[in-house]
């Protein structure tokens, strides 16, 4: 092979290598990335003088009471039951905090079953619970509102061109969907 054709190749290889090490930056959801994961950068947004952690934390605590409340009393109350099996949605790791989390294709498969899994509790308490006409609007609220999540879920993983600068906002649009979800959940429906 001559020393000319053999610059061609190199060159041509060199330039197929940074042409997919840019794809890969740029869009690292894309077929063509090599590690198919986007580290996502959360903001410090509040809410009421409160960080999402915060509004958590302060939930968890009134509603380990309520649980308590609920196991001693002969009354069974759904709602409170089943809330812990719906509360760990909204605490999910890349949810609370400020630091960066790497979000792949599998993190969002997972996050897309469990809030799958707590519409199906949610469905669960419409046959279960015994409310009023308003609290039952209130519980098919909350339903759609997991429904709204899982499309958004479904629309990032299935996205394979978005780049870095669509995922943050996109993923920091779901974030705050998660937040609304979890105040409309635990201040309207709870």
């Amino acid at each position: 092979m001559n020393t000319k054709r053999k610059r061609k190749v190199i060159g041509s290889g060199v330039f197929i290598v940074l042409v997919i090490a840019f794809i890969s930056w740029y869009y690292p959801l894309s077929l063509f990335s090599v590690h198919q994961s986007f580290t996502y950068h959360p903001g410090s947004n509040t809410h009421n003088g409160k960080t999402y952690e915060e509004e958590i934390g302060e939930f968890k605590a009134a509603y380990e009471e309520d649980l308590k409340k609920d196991l001693e009393s002969d009354n069974y109350n759904p709602t409170v039951n089943r809330t812990q099996f719906i509360l760990p949605i909204f605490e999910q790791e890349w949810l609370i905090g400020t630091d960066s989390k790497t979000i792949d294709k599998d993190k969002l498969d997972r996050m897309l079953f469990d809030v799958q899994q707590a519409r199906n509790t949610l469905l669960d308490l419409v046959s279960e619970g015994d409310y009023s006409r308003e609290e039952r609007g209130y519980l098919v609220d909350s339903i759609n509102n997991f429904l709204h999540l899982e499309e958004r879920i479904r629309f990032i993983r299935n996205g394979k061109y978005f780049s870095r600068s669509d995922l943050q906002r996109m993923l920091g649009n779901l974030h705050g969907d998660f937040w609304t979800g979890f105040n409309y959940y635990t201040t309207v429906f709870y």
